[in-house]
């Protein structure tokens, strides 16, 4: 008996050790390592949380949980590069892990957002749709990777793709405000704006305090010329940011569009009231006098006004050769210098 007994004993703790149970000496000291640097970064000792955690994957250089808290550090610091190679080696020792498959495609898309190049753009996206679909493979159901992949694609280029990982995303949660306005803005960009108003009135039933969900279903109302609807969402949008002009902005448009050009001088005159600095609202100011002048030709008070717009819009925003053209006409067919 005591023989069996021994037999049974020396074959569990074979099994312990090949199962990975006991671990070698080596081996934890990194985890120990890893622990204390863990706790030292919740408690705020950055630093010194990634000197234990360097320390963790010199000893282990496998030890992906490290790589990942490593990159976690990073990106909350903003350290966009270093998260990235931290993220990168985190993946590579455990292609099994999610999150950090998942952290790395967010840092991609924050190293596209600081990018100059549009090459660098593109690759950056191109890497962080590769990463979301490996995510989206190790948790099918995962809400944030397909809404993420969703604007990667359509960053690229890829609408239909776009479109459909955001239906997914939907799918999985049909009460995301932010979906049902990013499906809008995909379906405006390939001209479907019954279907753009429809999502972005869906993401407004669920969130009503959106303002740039509205300046974006305004923006679909104009190009339907349905001018009346428009004002109404760009009034709107002016009440949840009072203190953006382009609100103001695109409800001057809004007025000229309907033939209200006092209207439309006093929206665009707010606009200035709250960003003097606006190309766009001195042009538009520009437009309102002009349009007056023209059906009052008595009215060159109106016309110098115009002029006066125009030109201190093109001071902000030179690269406006249409508006270039106007003030020619304007000034010299009405025998202006």
């Amino acid at each position: 008996m005591p023989r069996t007994t021994g037999a049974i004993a020396l074959a569990l703790g074979t099994w312990l050790l090949l199962s990975g149970c006991v671990k070698p000496p080596s081996a934890q000291t990194a985890v120990d390592h890893f622990v204390r640097g863990k706790i030292l970064m919740d408690a705020g000792d950055i630093e010194t949380a990634l000197a234990e955690l360097g320390a963790a994957v010199k000893i282990d250089p496998e030890l992906s949980i490290a790589h990942s808290t490593i990159g976690d550090i990073h990106r909350r610091q903003g350290n966009w590069e270093l998260a990235r190679g931290a993220y990168e080696d985190a993946c590579r020792t455990n292609p099994f892990a999610f999150r950090a498959h998942y952290n790395l495609g967010v840092t991609y898309q924050a190293l596209a957002a600081a990018a100059q190049a549009a090459e660098a753009v593109k690759d950056y996206l191109t890497k962080a749709v590769e990463v979301y679909l490996r995510a989206i493979m190790l948790r099918p159901g995962d809400f944030d990777s397909h809404l993420n992949i969703s604007a990667c694609y359509f960053q690229l280029g890829y609408a239909a793709e776009a479109e459909r990982y955001c239906q997914t995303a939907l799918q999985i949660d049909p009460n995301s405000a932010m979906a049902h306005a990013n499906l809008g803005t995909i379906h405006q960009s390939q001209g479907n704006l019954d279907e753009a108003i429809q999502a972005y009135k869906a993401s407004l039933e669920l969130d009503a305090n959106q303002p740039d969900v509205l300046m974006c279903l305004g923006s679909a109302y104009v190009r339907q010329r349905e001018f009346n609807a428009a004002l109404e969402t760009y009034t709107e949008a002016v009440t949840q940011a009072p203190t953006d002009s382009g609100p103001w902005e695109k409800t001057g448009a809004c007025y000229f569009y309907l033939r209200d050009f006092a209207k439309a001088q006093d929206a665009y005159a707010q606009a200035l009231s709250l960003n003097p600095l606006s190309a766009a609202a001195h042009r538009g100011l520009g437009v309102a006098y002009m349009a007056q002048f023209i059906l009052d030709r008595h009215r060159t008070d109106l016309r110098d006004k115009g002029l006066e717009a125009w030109q201190t819009s093109l001071s902000i925003r030179p690269d406006q050769e249409d508006l270039i053209h106007l003030v020619q006409k304007y000034s010299t067919t009405l025998g202006r210098p």
